[in-house]
């Protein structure tokens, strides 16, 4: 008998040699096993002897180093082209945007420039993605709590040490660039919360209850900050992404459901006593409201939207004076440009790509891995999703930038969290299933 483990282990040993995706030695190991003790009981029932089994199993089973080269090409890394297809295609549109803005713009030197510094912050968020497709998500999970406290700490930061710039305080200056860390911790809080909810060391250190009440802290704490400080834009789809993570990961559907109806409530409750807050609301569905007043970018972009046709203005050709036409009303200035047949090409682009980031927790068989890509797929796709809405000219405009396309530094950690996102589907063959994680076991 152990003789034949001996056996066995050195052609195990042999066929993982060949494989580099380390995580699958042990699965590969397992199913081989079974594979060969089967081969051995079916031809011990056809009266051959121990010896003579094993020998045949380890005949049939074939050559260990052409079984690993296979096992390799099954479990390498995979590149989601498509995905990264998509991210070349929105920052080109970017590109070809900024291009527009110049050349129709002769009275504003600021924006002289446009189409060198966009292309500076998408070369350095490329760079920043790279880094992020090879991290090892896995890590990430053990880091959960202390990605947490960083993103405290980046609020913090921001405010003890934040600049003012267009109306926002929340920038923080590094090597000439300025960083929003207020704007960018949503991205963090969820890949912690994901990591912490997903975690066998979290859901075993207690019992089911107390478990329960440090998941609703963990994820109310952030929305508490943000409400404080006023960062609506930050708290709307934070909570978006966060809940909806809560629901899937825990499937405590009633407590998640109270949280609901007491942010939607107590967020219309605000609205309607902030004067300002409500007259935005009012202008966005009645262009009429305050001509001069809350309504008025609405109406812009109504009249802008109608007027463009199916061609546009051309490259360009288009009006001046559509303002923020580089960052918050980027969409409607391309539609401006390229008119309806050009917009519906890039409504078409983003949703490929929200589709394809979709797509690929499907293909993870990781818990946390399937879980990160949800939650960075839903930040970027709630985001998009605004920016498309704004089309319509009955959405308040708010400071959410349009991922990868507006002007800005925004686009580093949007590049990080398709990088990090690519990172994981990139590992999907390289990783056995977690079957073991119960996320509803009572300890």
């Amino acid at each position: 008998m152990m003789e034949q483990r001996k056996k066995l282990d050195n052609y195990l040993d042999r066929v993982c040699a060949e494989v580099r995706a380390k995580g699958m030695h042990r699965e590969i190991r397992e199913e081989l096993s079974g594979h060969f003790q089967d081969l051995m009981l079916e031809r011990q029932q056809l009266g051959a002897t121990e010896e003579e089994a094993q020998q045949y199993a380890i005949a049939q089973m074939g050559d260990p180093q052409v079984i690993g080269r296979d096992l390799h090409r099954i479990h390498k890394p995979r590149i989601p082209w498509g995905l990264l297809t998509a991210v070349m295609m929105l920052s080109a549109v970017s590109l070809l945007g900024m291009g527009a803005i110049e050349a129709g713009t002769s009275f504003n030197p600021a924006l002289s420039d446009l189409t060198m510094r966009q292309t500076v912050y998408i070369i350095l968020g490329i760079a920043v993605m790279t880094g992020m497709y090879f991290v090892n998500f896995k890590l990430l999970q053990r880091a959960s709590g202390f990605i947490y406290a960083a993103a405290l700490m980046a609020i913090v930061a921001s405010l003890l040490l934040g600049q003012l710039i267009n109306g926002n305080r929340h920038y923080v200056g590094f090597l000439g660039l300025y960083f929003d860390l207020v704007g960018y911790s949503p991205y963090i809080f969820v890949v912690a919360l994901t990591g912490i909810w997903t975690s066998h060391s979290f859901m075993l250190k207690w019992r089911r209850r107390t478990r329960e009440l440090a998941e609703v802290a963990l994820l109310l704490l952030p929305a508490v900050i943000y409400a404080a400080i006023r960062s609506l834009p930050e708290l709307v789809v934070y909570l978006a992404v966060s809940l909806t993570l809560y629901v899937w990961i825990t499937r405590r559907w009633i407590t998640a459901g109270l949280m609901v109806i007491t942010f939607v409530s107590g967020g219309a409750i605000y609205v309607w006593n902030n004067l300002n807050l409500r007259d935005r609301v009012i202008g966005a569905i009645n262009h009429n409201y305050m001509l001069n007043g809350p309504g008025y970018l609405n109406r812009r972009i109504h009249e802008t939207i109608t007027s463009a046709g199916w061609r546009g203005y051309g490259f360009g050709g288009a009006e001046e004076g559509l303002p923020y036409a580089y960052s918050d009303l980027f969409p409607v200035f391309l539609v401006q440009c390229f008119g309806w047949a050009g917009g519906m090409l890039f409504i078409a682009a983003v949703g490929w790509f929200v589709l394809k980031m979709i797509s690929y927790t499907r293909a993870v068989r990781d818990t946390y891995g399937r879980m990160l890509i949800l939650a960075l797929a839903l930040m970027l796709a709630i985001r998009l999703a605004y920016g498309l809405s704004i089309l319509s000219g009955r959405m308040p405009i708010t400071a959410i930038p349009f991922p990868f396309l507006s002007y800005g530094q925004h686009v580093f950690i949007e590049f990080a969290a398709v990088g990090l996102l690519m990172g994981v589907y990139r590992r999907k063959d390289m990783l056995p299933a977690d079957t073991s994680l119960d996320l509803t076991m009572d300890a």
